[in-house]
């Protein structure tokens, strides 16, 4: 049975409250109350609401001073606020979008418009809690996990792949994450200007917010592919290769398709040149995934806003190979970095980064019998070329 949503209001005005309270225990909500934003601060830690409904003008505290304490504490930093104000909205916005809020209404209150915001903002708080459920469960696995592969003979071998498989299921939760903030933003723009007027603009942000959840579903899949290997390596059974014949534009496409959201949210293009006129070749489907994946996931961080990530496709008929290029407008790399590139001492420039993409790119590659050499430019950006062999018809 699904728990009872709890929301929080803050008014110093009794008249607010009553009308609020109304509104959305004739929803069925569980509602409680504070007279002011002290109080209110006192009640989140002791009530754990899962959405909070905030009057600006208050004495003490005003309702900006609030949210910006909610929004420094580690344990309500996601909770969604909803700012409520008599004042000019289009002045008031600004000042709530910089205390940290999630939306905006304005009084009168308009009881479908509330609603319909409430609604919005409780569904992407449940997919922020499924996605931290998630993490923290396949924490647990982990940490189950190393316990066990602790008493195992081959545990050298088994750490360094459980080192891959971390990094996969951190790099897989990136494209979860961004696509729950998006959510939020698609939902919370879209219910700015409600009422019904507003249908077709309604069915649009809908299937956005498909889409997202969509790329949710498919991404969670993986990170159980990614669990499913760790089990296979507690046997001692690490998975071979499943060669088939593979159309590259596909699984670049795939690719795409997932970190789409995140090029976008850094305001980077991801692009591809010649791809479909590439053959098929004979490939580990999710492998290639996990290899362009990690590719194009290390060179979003290194683009500025407004920077490509182009990856182009060609046929070297000099040695019968098929050439890819995964070329960004980055920073470009360091001697120092490129020279430990695809080697378990790879160091990585990004905040948090382990370095071990670039060495499961390389076992990848080599378990394709194919070859990668990168050229890189400091300022100008960074081209990784890969070559795979294919038969010809």
């Amino acid at each position: 049975m699904k728990t009872q949503a709890k929301i929080l209001v803050v008014d110093d005005t009794p008249a607010n409250i009553k009308l609020l309270v109304a509104i959305l225990e004739h929803q069925n909500y569980a509602v409680i109350t504070a007279d002011s934003g002290s109080k209110a601060l006192a009640l989140l830690p002791k009530e754990n609401p899962d959405l909070v409904l905030l009057d600006v003008m208050m004495p003490e505290l005003n309702g900006y001073q609030v949210c910006q304490r909610i929004r420094e504490n580690l344990q309500t930093s996601l909770l969604p606020v909803i700012m409520v104000t008599a004042l000019d909205p289009g002045k008031e916005r600004v000042n709530g979008i910089e205390a940290g809020a999630d939306d905006f209404l304005t009084k009168p209150i308009n009881p479908v418009e509330l609603l319909a915001r409430v609604r919005s903002l409780l569904r992407i708080r449940e997919l922020h809690q499924a996605v931290q459920a998630q993490a923290t469960q396949l924490a647990e696995w982990n940490k189950e996990l190393q316990t066990k592969l602790e008493r195992e003979t081959k545990l050298a071998e088994v750490a360094r792949m459980l080192g891959g498989i971390g990094h996969e299921i951190k790099n897989m939760l990136m494209p979860i994450l961004s696509g729950a903030w998006l959510l939020e933003d698609e939902l919370s723009e879209h219910f700015t200007h409600l009422p019904e007027s507003q249908a077709r603009e309604a069915k649009t942000s809908q299937e956005t917010s498909n889409e997202i959840i969509d790329m949710v579903r498919k991404n969670a899949q993986r990170i159980q592919n990614e669990v499913r290997d760790i089990a296979d390596c507690v046997k001692g059974l690490s998975s071979p290769p499943q060669f088939s014949l593979c159309q590259l534009a596909e699984v670049v496409s795939q690719v795409i398709q997932t970190l789409r959201f995140l090029a976008k949210e850094k305001g980077i293009a991801l692009r591809t040149e010649g791809l479909d006129d590439l053959p098929p070749i004979q490939a580990d489907e999710p492998r290639l995934f996990k290899l362009f994946y990690n590719l194009i996931n290390n060179a979003i961080p290194e683009v500025p806003v407004g920077g490509s990530i182009t990856i182009q496709g060609r046929i070297s008929s000099a040695d019968n190979k098929v050439v890819l290029s995964v070329v960004d407008t980055g920073r470009g790399m360091p001697q120092k970095v490129r020279e430990s590139l695809f080697t378990t001492g790879a160091i990585s420039t990004k905040p948090g980064g382990t370095g071990l993409g670039t060495k499961i790119i390389k076992d990848i590659i080599d378990a394709h019998e194919g070859s990668i050499t990168v050229e890189s430019q400091e300022g100008v950006g960074t081209t990784f070329h890969l070559h795979f062999p294919f038969q010809s018809a």
